[in-house]
């Protein structure tokens, strides 16, 4: 696998999708989410996407130099339509407003409907924490991307659902972005796209068995992502589900979804109205400090606090460079020379 330095990648991002015919706000956010996630690690989210949403927008499913529009709002809420744009211009954007309007007042929530796919919701709730408050974001398929069978279920049902949440703290942020599945659809592509098997335990077939074939989870047949938990990450998946499509007006997870993306609900949390920005980030310091300081178990050296990877893993990244799977890399730089070769 090649090993590239961010900033190489940020440019190769940057001429790609310019030839496409991407904005220079697009190609911005796209450059800073996608190789942003490929530095903490997420490499599902990162560069390994750029093929899909290549694909999607040749397809007219992701439409460049598309507006955000304010289908109806309130001081403490907003219903967005992103007119299925680029989906980490879209959210970024709703979650300014989440933020404006948060810090007008107690708190805000925003839905997002007809946009692409955002990428890693921890940016998104992590910008939310940098400006002091609490944040929480969710997003289905938009009616599609099903890759879950429910608890007891063989077909599938629901897209992964994440779920993203961060909290300012006095020197730092506790940020969390899961899946209520036991890995997102993204690290099982991972695995295959590297000829990888996934550990026991992520995927089952069609017929429900457990495999660590990561062809299997596509198939033909297809097969599912695992709840996290059995019944508990299928509940989880469910009230995902509802806050993003439900409340958005982009749909819940259904048999005849012609297209998918990222119906999204953010929340932002002003904790200044509740006791003070001062106070609260104390307090939660002090828990985290509380949290760190348990005796490591066996196996362990400390206890992580969700984020800190991330950070360490950035840290690393940036100093040794990014390694991007053979597959993916030289997909990348076959579409960027066409690009610069078509007349």
């Amino acid at each position: 696998m090649p090993v590239i330095g961010a900033i190489e990648l940020k440019q190769t991002v940057h001429d790609l999708f310019t030839l496409l015919g991407a904005t220079g706000d697009e190609v911005q956010r796209l450059q800073d989410h996608l190789v942003g996630s490929n530095l903490v690690g997420h490499d599902s989210h990162g560069v390994r996407v750029i093929p899909d949403y290549v694909h999607m927008i040749r397809g007219g499913d992701i439409v460049l130099g598309a507006d955000l529009e304010i289908v109806t709002e309130s001081p403490t809420h907003a219903v967005l339509d992103g007119n299925w744009g680029v989906g980490q211009l879209m959210g970024w954007r709703a979650a300014q407003l989440a933020i404006e309007k948060a810090k007008q007042g107690t708190l805000s929530a925003v839905s997002l409907r007809n946009c692409s796919h955002i990428g890693r919701l921890g940016e998104y709730t992590q910008m939310i924490a940098d400006q002091g408050l609490v944040g929480f974001v969710t997003v289905n398929g938009h009616g599609g991307a099903q890759g879950v069978a429910p608890w007891g279920g063989l077909e599938r049902r629901l897209s992964v659902n994440p779920m993203s949440y961060a909290v300012p703290a006095s020197d730092g942020v506790l940020m969390i972005d899961i899946s209520p599945t036991v890995v997102a659809a993204g690290k099982v592509a991972v695995k295959a796209l590297r000829g990888e098997p996934v550990p026991e335990g992520w995927i089952v077939d069609s017929e429900g068995r457990s495999t660590t074939d990561a062809n299997a989870l596509n198939g033909p047949p297809p097969g599912s992502l695992i709840p996290v938990g059995g019944h508990k990450g299928f509940a989880l998946g469910l009230i995902v589900d509802i806050l993003s499509g439900a409340l958005s007006g982009g749909g819940c997870s259904r048999s005849d979804a012609d297209r998918w993306g990222n119906a999204t609900f953010i929340l932002a949390i002003n904790p200044e109205a509740f006791v003070g920005q001062q106070q609260f980030e104390t307090e939660v310091r002090e828990f985290l400090d509380y949290v760190k300081s348990s005796r490591p178990a066996p196996g362990f050296t400390e206890v992580l606090i969700p984020g800190e990877p991330e950070n360490r893993e950035k840290e690393r990244r940036m100093k040794e460079g990014i390694f991007v799977e053979d597959r993916t890399w030289d997909t990348i730089t076959e579409i960027r020379d066409e690009l610069k070769s078509d007349p």
